[in-house]
Protein backbone atom coordinates (compact mmCIF):
# COMPACT_ATOMS: atom_id res chain seq x y z
CA UNK A 1 0.00 0.00 0.00
CA UNK A 2 3.02 2.78 0.75
CA UNK A 3 4.28 1.29 -2.13
CA UNK A 4 1.16 2.75 -4.52
CA UNK A 5 0.61 5.68 -2.72
CA UNK A 6 4.50 6.53 -3.69
CA UNK A 7 3.70 5.87 -7.31
CA UNK A 8 0.47 7.69 -6.99
CA UNK A 9 2.52 10.91 -5.48
CA UNK A 10 5.01 11.09 -8.59
CA UNK A 11 5.53 14.43 -10.52
CA UNK A 12 7.17 14.92 -13.86
CA UNK A 13 8.21 17.90 -16.14
CA UNK A 14 7.03 18.10 -19.33
CA UNK A 15 8.10 20.11 -22.51
CA UNK A 16 5.98 21.08 -25.08
CA UNK A 17 7.02 22.73 -28.43
CA UNK A 18 4.25 24.39 -30.93
CA UNK A 19 4.56 25.08 -33.99
CA UNK A 20 1.97 27.57 -36.01
CA UNK A 21 1.18 27.22 -39.39
CA UNK A 22 1.41 30.54 -41.33
CA UNK A 23 -2.83 30.94 -41.06
CA UNK A 24 -2.22 30.43 -37.29
CA UNK A 25 0.58 33.15 -36.75
CA UNK A 26 0.11 36.00 -34.48
CA UNK A 27 1.32 38.71 -32.46
CA UNK A 28 -1.00 38.00 -29.29
CA UNK A 29 0.29 35.60 -26.71
CA UNK A 30 -0.34 31.72 -26.96
CA UNK A 31 -1.52 30.45 -23.43
CA UNK A 32 -1.92 26.87 -22.82
CA UNK A 33 -4.51 25.27 -20.24
CA UNK A 34 -5.46 22.41 -18.99
CA UNK A 35 -6.75 19.63 -16.36
CA UNK A 36 -3.32 21.33 -14.23
CA UNK A 37 -5.38 24.75 -14.03
CA UNK A 38 -8.60 24.33 -13.76
CA UNK A 39 -9.34 24.91 -17.47
CA UNK A 40 -8.28 28.69 -16.99
CA UNK A 41 -7.86 30.17 -20.86
CA UNK A 42 -5.72 32.89 -19.75
CA UNK A 43 -3.33 31.88 -17.45
CA UNK A 44 -0.47 34.53 -17.33
CA UNK A 45 1.42 31.51 -15.63
CA UNK A 46 1.08 29.12 -18.07
CA UNK A 47 1.70 31.86 -21.99
CA UNK A 48 4.10 30.22 -23.95
CA UNK A 49 7.66 31.40 -24.92
CA UNK A 50 8.40 32.21 -28.60
CA UNK A 51 11.46 31.43 -30.00
CA UNK A 52 13.60 34.07 -30.83
CA UNK A 53 15.51 32.03 -33.51
CA UNK A 54 12.43 30.63 -35.32
CA UNK A 55 9.37 32.46 -36.08
CA UNK A 56 5.95 30.83 -35.55
CA UNK A 57 7.72 28.41 -32.67
CA UNK A 58 6.80 28.57 -29.35
CA UNK A 59 7.58 26.09 -26.03
CA UNK A 60 6.71 26.04 -22.89
CA UNK A 61 8.25 23.87 -19.68
CA UNK A 62 5.01 22.73 -17.38
CA UNK A 63 6.36 21.38 -13.91
CA UNK A 64 5.09 19.56 -11.11
CA UNK A 65 2.57 17.20 -13.71
CA UNK A 66 1.12 14.02 -11.76
CA UNK A 67 1.31 10.56 -13.48
CA UNK A 68 -2.12 10.51 -15.55
CA UNK A 69 -3.64 11.79 -17.63
CA UNK A 70 -2.37 15.51 -18.85
CA UNK A 71 -5.41 17.13 -20.67
CA UNK A 72 -4.87 20.61 -22.90
CA UNK A 73 -5.63 23.45 -25.25
CA UNK A 74 -4.07 25.91 -26.75
CA UNK A 75 -5.93 29.85 -27.11
CA UNK A 76 -5.26 33.17 -27.52
CA UNK A 77 -6.70 34.02 -23.88
CA UNK A 78 -10.39 33.20 -24.16
CA UNK A 79 -12.46 30.45 -25.37
CA UNK A 80 -13.64 32.54 -28.33
CA UNK A 81 -9.82 31.83 -29.32
CA UNK A 82 -8.86 28.32 -29.49
CA UNK A 83 -6.79 26.28 -31.65
CA UNK A 84 -9.30 24.73 -34.29
CA UNK A 85 -9.05 22.77 -37.80
CA UNK A 86 -7.85 24.17 -41.23
CA UNK A 87 -11.03 24.29 -41.73
CA UNK A 88 -12.27 26.44 -38.98
CA UNK A 89 -14.29 24.03 -36.55
CA UNK A 90 -12.78 23.13 -33.03
CA UNK A 91 -10.68 20.28 -32.19
CA UNK A 92 -10.54 18.16 -29.65
CA UNK A 93 -8.39 18.35 -26.46
CA UNK A 94 -5.29 17.24 -26.38
CA UNK A 95 -4.45 14.46 -24.29
CA UNK A 96 -1.13 12.36 -23.29
CA UNK A 97 -0.67 9.55 -20.31
CA UNK A 98 2.67 10.76 -18.38
CA UNK A 99 4.67 7.89 -16.66
CA UNK A 100 7.92 10.00 -17.42
CA UNK A 101 9.41 13.36 -18.01
CA UNK A 102 8.85 14.60 -22.06
CA UNK A 103 8.91 16.61 -24.68
CA UNK A 104 5.71 16.88 -26.44
CA UNK A 105 5.49 18.56 -30.24
CA UNK A 106 2.32 20.50 -31.16
CA UNK A 107 0.93 22.18 -34.16
CA UNK A 108 -1.59 24.72 -34.76
CA UNK A 109 -2.90 25.41 -38.07
CA UNK A 110 -6.03 28.41 -37.44
CA UNK A 111 -8.18 30.11 -34.68
CA UNK A 112 -11.25 29.52 -33.98
CA UNK A 113 -12.26 33.23 -34.13
CA UNK A 114 -10.55 33.49 -37.55
CA UNK A 115 -13.94 32.31 -38.86
CA UNK A 116 -17.59 32.64 -38.49
CA UNK A 117 -19.12 32.41 -35.19
CA UNK A 118 -21.75 30.53 -36.29
CA UNK A 119 -21.69 26.58 -37.34
CA UNK A 120 -25.77 25.96 -37.45
CA UNK A 121 -26.78 24.35 -40.89
CA UNK A 122 -28.28 26.65 -43.42
CA UNK A 123 -32.36 26.53 -42.54
CA UNK A 124 -32.13 25.45 -39.44
CA UNK A 125 -35.46 26.58 -38.27
CA UNK A 126 -35.35 28.01 -34.67
CA UNK A 127 -38.93 28.43 -32.39
CA UNK A 128 -38.07 31.19 -29.86
CA UNK A 129 -40.09 31.28 -27.15
CA UNK A 130 -42.17 28.19 -27.79
CA UNK A 131 -44.62 27.64 -24.86
CA UNK A 132 -44.63 24.95 -22.68
CA UNK A 133 -48.11 24.47 -20.47
CA UNK A 134 -46.71 21.20 -18.67
CA UNK A 135 -43.92 23.59 -17.01
CA UNK A 136 -45.16 27.04 -17.29
CA UNK A 137 -42.62 28.57 -18.86
CA UNK A 138 -41.14 28.64 -22.80
CA UNK A 139 -38.28 27.83 -24.66
CA UNK A 140 -36.25 27.47 -27.71
CA UNK A 141 -37.20 24.58 -30.38
CA UNK A 142 -34.45 23.88 -32.88
CA UNK A 143 -35.58 21.76 -36.15
CA UNK A 144 -33.01 20.27 -38.18
CA UNK A 145 -34.88 19.79 -41.47
CA UNK A 146 -32.77 16.97 -44.33
CA UNK A 147 -32.14 19.52 -47.30
CA UNK A 148 -34.06 18.11 -49.90
CA UNK A 149 -37.28 18.37 -47.60
CA UNK A 150 -38.69 21.20 -49.49
CA UNK A 151 -37.96 19.18 -52.78
CA UNK A 152 -39.79 15.80 -51.90
CA UNK A 153 -43.29 15.04 -50.44
CA UNK A 154 -41.54 11.95 -48.04
CA UNK A 155 -42.25 11.72 -44.78
CA UNK A 156 -39.21 11.40 -42.26
CA UNK A 157 -38.62 10.14 -38.66
CA UNK A 158 -37.92 12.12 -36.14
CA UNK A 159 -35.69 11.98 -33.51
CA UNK A 160 -35.97 13.95 -30.24
CA UNK A 161 -32.93 15.93 -28.87
CA UNK A 162 -31.93 17.48 -25.55
CA UNK A 163 -29.25 20.37 -24.78
CA UNK A 164 -31.00 21.84 -28.17
CA UNK A 165 -28.15 24.40 -28.35
CA UNK A 166 -25.33 22.23 -28.44
CA UNK A 167 -26.73 19.94 -31.25
CA UNK A 168 -25.91 22.11 -34.45
CA UNK A 169 -23.89 25.53 -33.32
CA UNK A 170 -20.30 26.19 -31.78
CA UNK A 171 -21.91 29.89 -31.43
CA UNK A 172 -24.73 28.55 -28.83
CA UNK A 173 -22.95 25.65 -27.13
CA UNK A 174 -21.72 25.74 -24.01
CA UNK A 175 -19.30 22.54 -23.38
CA UNK A 176 -17.28 22.27 -20.16
CA UNK A 177 -14.03 22.94 -22.00
CA UNK A 178 -15.22 25.55 -24.34
CA UNK A 179 -18.11 25.70 -27.32
CA UNK A 180 -18.19 22.28 -28.58
CA UNK A 181 -21.43 21.10 -30.14
CA UNK A 182 -22.57 17.47 -31.41
CA UNK A 183 -22.43 17.99 -35.01
CA UNK A 184 -25.30 16.52 -35.61
CA UNK A 185 -25.79 18.30 -39.10
CA UNK A 186 -22.91 16.88 -40.40
CA UNK A 187 -23.25 13.64 -38.99
CA UNK A 188 -26.88 13.36 -40.57
CA UNK A 189 -25.29 14.32 -44.37
CA UNK A 190 -22.85 12.00 -43.95
CA UNK A 191 -25.13 9.37 -43.43
CA UNK A 192 -28.23 10.15 -45.70
CA UNK A 193 -29.44 13.03 -44.36
CA UNK A 194 -33.08 11.63 -44.07
CA UNK A 195 -33.75 12.22 -40.57
CA UNK A 196 -35.91 15.26 -38.47
CA UNK A 197 -34.32 15.94 -35.42
CA UNK A 198 -36.19 18.75 -32.93
CA UNK A 199 -33.92 19.80 -30.65
CA UNK A 200 -35.19 21.27 -26.96
CA UNK A 201 -32.99 23.72 -25.41
CA UNK A 202 -31.93 23.50 -21.68
CA UNK A 203 -31.97 25.66 -18.96
CA UNK A 204 -29.01 27.86 -19.29
CA UNK A 205 -29.23 28.12 -15.19
CA UNK A 206 -27.74 24.75 -14.19
CA UNK A 207 -29.91 24.05 -11.11
CA UNK A 208 -32.92 24.10 -13.42
CA UNK A 209 -31.74 22.24 -16.40
CA UNK A 210 -31.13 19.34 -13.46
CA UNK A 211 -34.59 20.10 -12.71
CA UNK A 212 -36.20 19.43 -15.60
CA UNK A 213 -33.83 16.54 -16.36
CA UNK A 214 -34.90 14.79 -12.99
CA UNK A 215 -37.57 12.06 -13.38
CA UNK A 216 -37.42 11.54 -9.80
CA UNK A 217 -36.29 13.94 -6.61
CA UNK A 218 -32.44 13.61 -5.27
CA UNK A 219 -30.18 14.55 -3.12
CA UNK A 220 -28.99 16.91 -5.61
CA UNK A 221 -32.13 17.79 -7.24
CA UNK A 222 -35.12 17.52 -4.63
CA UNK A 223 -37.20 19.38 -7.26
CA UNK A 224 -37.64 17.31 -10.04
CA UNK A 225 -39.84 18.56 -12.88
CA UNK A 226 -39.07 15.37 -15.41
CA UNK A 227 -42.19 14.06 -15.59
CA UNK A 228 -43.41 17.16 -16.53
CA UNK A 229 -40.93 17.71 -19.03
CA UNK A 230 -41.47 14.57 -20.53
CA UNK A 231 -44.97 14.94 -20.97
CA UNK A 232 -44.23 18.62 -22.40
CA UNK A 233 -42.23 16.53 -25.51
CA UNK A 234 -45.50 13.99 -26.12
CA UNK A 235 -48.68 15.85 -25.52
CA UNK A 236 -47.56 19.20 -26.67
CA UNK A 237 -43.98 19.22 -29.08
CA UNK A 238 -44.69 16.11 -31.13
CA UNK A 239 -48.16 17.01 -31.58
CA UNK A 240 -46.89 20.38 -33.09
CA UNK A 241 -44.54 18.80 -35.32
CA UNK A 242 -46.16 16.08 -36.26
CA UNK A 243 -49.24 18.55 -37.34
CA UNK A 244 -47.05 21.02 -39.30
CA UNK A 245 -43.79 19.19 -41.13
CA UNK A 246 -43.95 15.37 -42.69
CA UNK A 247 -42.99 13.24 -40.30
CA UNK A 248 -43.61 9.43 -39.84
CA UNK A 249 -45.75 9.54 -36.78
CA UNK A 250 -45.41 5.85 -35.76
CA UNK A 251 -43.09 4.93 -32.71
CA UNK A 252 -40.64 2.88 -34.98
CA UNK A 253 -40.01 6.03 -36.62
CA UNK A 254 -39.62 8.04 -33.44
CA UNK A 255 -36.56 8.47 -31.34
CA UNK A 256 -35.57 10.28 -28.29
CA UNK A 257 -31.77 10.79 -27.35
CA UNK A 258 -29.68 12.66 -24.84
CA UNK A 259 -26.39 12.79 -22.87
CA UNK A 260 -25.12 12.87 -19.05
CA UNK A 261 -28.42 13.87 -17.58
CA UNK A 262 -30.11 14.02 -21.12
CA UNK A 263 -29.23 10.55 -21.32
CA UNK A 264 -30.96 9.40 -17.98
CA UNK A 265 -34.01 11.19 -18.99
CA UNK A 266 -33.87 9.88 -22.32
CA UNK A 267 -34.22 6.25 -20.40
CA UNK A 268 -36.68 7.68 -18.77
CA UNK A 269 -38.72 8.64 -21.44
CA UNK A 270 -38.52 5.21 -23.21
CA UNK A 271 -39.91 2.98 -20.11
CA UNK A 272 -42.54 5.41 -19.74
CA UNK A 273 -43.71 6.11 -23.14
CA UNK A 274 -42.52 2.77 -24.70
CA UNK A 275 -46.08 3.61 -26.62
CA UNK A 276 -44.70 6.88 -28.36
CA UNK A 277 -40.70 6.39 -28.72
CA UNK A 278 -39.46 3.06 -30.49
CA UNK A 279 -36.32 4.08 -30.51
CA UNK A 280 -34.49 5.24 -27.22
CA UNK A 281 -30.31 7.04 -26.96
CA UNK A 282 -28.74 6.73 -23.70
CA UNK A 283 -25.33 8.01 -23.85
CA UNK A 284 -23.66 8.42 -20.70
CA UNK A 285 -26.49 8.59 -18.55
CA UNK A 286 -25.98 9.89 -15.00
CA UNK A 287 -26.99 6.60 -13.64
CA UNK A 288 -24.98 7.66 -10.33
CA UNK A 289 -27.41 10.70 -9.00
CA UNK A 290 -30.51 8.37 -9.99
CA UNK A 291 -31.67 5.97 -6.59
CA UNK A 292 -35.38 5.00 -7.88
CA UNK A 293 -34.61 3.82 -11.46
CA UNK A 294 -34.58 -0.18 -9.72
CA UNK A 295 -37.75 0.38 -7.77
CA UNK A 296 -39.60 1.85 -10.61
CA UNK A 297 -38.84 -0.74 -13.38
CA UNK A 298 -40.06 -3.08 -10.45
CA UNK A 299 -43.90 -1.89 -10.96
CA UNK A 300 -43.81 -2.50 -14.54
CA UNK A 301 -47.09 -4.60 -15.92
CA UNK A 302 -46.79 -7.69 -18.19
CA UNK A 303 -48.19 -5.11 -20.80
CA UNK A 304 -45.70 -2.39 -20.22
CA UNK A 305 -42.99 -5.18 -20.55
CA UNK A 306 -44.47 -6.30 -23.70
CA UNK A 307 -44.61 -2.68 -25.19
CA UNK A 308 -40.64 -2.67 -23.82
CA UNK A 309 -39.56 -5.37 -25.59
CA UNK A 310 -40.60 -3.91 -29.12
CA UNK A 311 -38.31 -0.75 -28.49
CA UNK A 312 -34.59 -0.33 -29.29
CA UNK A 313 -32.48 1.16 -26.67
CA UNK A 314 -28.51 2.65 -28.27
CA UNK A 315 -25.99 2.56 -25.01
CA UNK A 316 -22.94 4.81 -24.67
CA UNK A 317 -20.42 5.01 -22.42
CA UNK A 318 -16.54 5.85 -21.67
CA UNK A 319 -14.31 4.39 -20.16
CA UNK A 320 -12.64 7.39 -18.85
CA UNK A 321 -15.99 8.66 -17.34
CA UNK A 322 -15.24 8.91 -13.62
CA UNK A 323 -16.71 10.93 -10.71
CA UNK A 324 -16.03 10.84 -7.27
CA UNK A 325 -18.85 11.31 -5.18
CA UNK A 326 -20.32 11.22 -1.47
CA UNK A 327 -16.96 9.69 0.89
CA UNK A 328 -14.59 9.82 -2.07
CA UNK A 329 -16.10 6.75 -3.68
CA UNK A 330 -15.13 6.86 -7.85
CA UNK A 331 -18.47 5.81 -10.07
CA UNK A 332 -17.26 4.14 -13.32
CA UNK A 333 -20.08 5.27 -15.76
CA UNK A 334 -19.19 2.91 -18.05
CA UNK A 335 -19.75 -0.17 -15.46
CA UNK A 336 -22.73 1.49 -14.38
CA UNK A 337 -24.09 1.25 -18.23
CA UNK A 338 -22.87 -2.40 -18.28
CA UNK A 339 -24.78 -3.11 -14.99
CA UNK A 340 -27.53 -1.60 -16.00
CA UNK A 341 -27.65 -3.56 -19.89
CA UNK A 342 -27.29 -6.38 -17.76
CA UNK A 343 -30.42 -5.73 -15.46
CA UNK A 344 -32.53 -4.81 -18.30
CA UNK A 345 -31.86 -7.56 -20.66
CA UNK A 346 -32.77 -10.06 -17.64
CA UNK A 347 -35.79 -8.47 -16.87
CA UNK A 348 -37.34 -7.50 -19.91
CA UNK A 349 -35.49 -9.62 -22.80
CA UNK A 350 -34.84 -5.74 -24.11
CA UNK A 351 -33.22 -4.86 -27.73
CA UNK A 352 -30.11 -3.05 -27.02
CA UNK A 353 -27.18 -1.77 -28.82
CA UNK A 354 -24.11 -1.10 -26.14
CA UNK A 355 -20.80 1.06 -27.25
CA UNK A 356 -18.17 1.10 -24.75
CA UNK A 357 -14.90 3.46 -25.92
CA UNK A 358 -12.30 2.90 -23.34
CA UNK A 359 -10.56 6.16 -24.51
CA UNK A 360 -14.17 7.95 -24.04
CA UNK A 361 -14.85 10.76 -21.65
CA UNK A 362 -17.60 12.76 -21.16
CA UNK A 363 -18.91 15.41 -23.39
CA UNK A 364 -19.51 16.48 -26.86
CA UNK A 365 -16.74 15.43 -28.86
CA UNK A 366 -17.46 11.64 -27.64
CA UNK A 367 -21.73 12.20 -27.69
CA UNK A 368 -20.64 12.99 -31.42
CA UNK A 369 -19.30 9.64 -32.11
CA UNK A 370 -22.44 7.84 -30.30
CA UNK A 371 -24.68 9.64 -32.32
CA UNK A 372 -23.05 8.89 -35.46
CA UNK A 373 -22.48 5.35 -34.13
CA UNK A 374 -26.56 5.17 -33.48
CA UNK A 375 -27.56 6.38 -36.67
CA UNK A 376 -25.45 4.37 -38.71
CA UNK A 377 -26.71 0.82 -36.71
CA UNK A 378 -30.50 2.30 -36.79
CA UNK A 379 -30.26 2.68 -40.59
CA UNK A 380 -28.89 -1.02 -40.91
CA UNK A 381 -32.00 -1.57 -38.97
CA UNK A 382 -34.31 -0.36 -41.28
CA UNK A 383 -36.49 1.04 -38.39
CA UNK A 384 -36.38 4.79 -39.51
Amino acid sequence: MIAMNVQAQKRYTIEINLRLEKQAQTQEAIYITGNFNTWNPKDERYKLTPNSERIGEYYIQLNDIPQGVLEYKFTRGSWQTLECSPKGRLINLHDQVIEQDEILQETIYAWRDQYPVSTAPEGLIVLENFIMPELNRTRAIRIYLPRNYKMSQQAYPVWYMHDGQDLFDEATSEGRLGPVEWGIDETLERLGDHYIIVGIDHEYEKNRREREYAFFPTSQTPMAEGKQYLSFIVHTLKPYIDANYRTRKDKESTGIAGGSLGGLISLYAGLTYPEVFGKVGVFSPSLWQDQQLQAYMDGFTPEQIQLLQQQQYFFYAGGRENRKIGGGEVVHMDQDVLNLVQQMEERFQLHNQVKINPMGKHGAWYWQQAFSWMIELDNQFNIK
